[in-house]
């Protein structure tokens, strides 16, 4: 019997759980019920699945808020696969390519690290028929992340703009630089090491190399959008750089940012 054949009898599915916070030796492969899909969700058998920094973060206690705290835990928030069942008044087909990434809420009780997860229908999107499961499970965070951050949050105002981005080798960062071009924008990346190579293979205009150059003097600034991916700066660091009306704009919140909030508003440049 195939493996699929046996578990779609058994109504068992695999999956990789983590038994308590603090060690990422915690994880163990366990056996749950297949969940079944109400209604406006979908049962998606995944093909891949994607780690990133939430991931291990959660598993050592320090981001217990983006996932629910049941044990077994199983993680995982980025996914690619096929949707083998429906639940009621869903637009989906049965058969259907897709990808997308679960909340990063307490609403969420089980991760990608399985062999079939619930979504929603508003949480996956078809896979285009050129890119493999594997890129796809591997997009979906990093790419809405810099979505949103340089087009919905920056708020990039027009084709031809300037975007500054930092942390440019990791996956975020590497990403937002082909998003910036999507855009119409020029991106601007500050990176070090292979980081370097790699922003100007995918299509930085410029790339300032932070070990062995002044990042702040070493650009001509009149950026309309600063995205901090890395998490590394401040506001006040970079508002220099900004242009009339430019916005700075961070993955990670911090107490420095908050502060740097209330002296913008008192600031010509936001």
């Amino acid at each position: 019997m195939k493996k699929d054949q046996f578990l779609k009898n058994t109504k068992k599915m695999r999956a990789i759980g983590l038994k308590q916070y603090g060690s990422l030796d915690g994880f163990a492969p366990i056996e749950l019920a297949l969940p079944e899909p109400q209604k406006g969700e979908v049962r998606v058998r995944v093909h891949a699945s994607a780690i990133n920094p939430a991931e291990y973060k959660v598993a050592l206690g320090k981001l217990k808020f983006v996932h629910a705290r049941n044990f077994p835990m199983i993680l995982g928030y980025d996914f690619s696969g096929i949707i083998e069942e429906l639940g009621e008044a869903s637009e989906w087909k049965i058969g259907d390519a897709v990808f997308g990434f679960l909340p990063y809420a307490p609403s969420n009780n089980r991760g990608a690290f399985a062999e079939a997860l619930i979504a929603k229908t508003n949480e996956i999107a078809l896979k285009p028929t050129g890119v493999s499961h594997f890129q796809a499970a591997a997009a979906a965070t990093p790419a809405l992340t810099s979505l949103q951050a340089i087009r919905d949050v920056g708020k990039l105002p027009h084709s031809g703009g300037r975007v500054l981005v930092t942390g440019i080798s990791g996956g975020v960062g590497s990403t937002a630089i082909g998003v910036i071009l999507k855009l119409g924008a020029v991106p601007v990346g500050v990176g070090s090491g292979r980081g370097i190579e790699l922003a100007k293979k995918l299509g930085a205009s410029k790339v300032i190399d932070r070990q062995h150059q002044n990042i702040f003097k070493s650009s001509d600034g009149n950026f309309d959008v600063i995205f901090d991916a890395a998490a590394a700066y401040s506001w006040s660091q970079w508002k220099g750089l900004l242009c009339q009306g430019g916005k700075y704009v961070t993955t990670l919140p911090s107490v420095p940012l908050f502060v740097d909030k209330l002296k913008s508003l008192f600031s010509s440049t936001m």
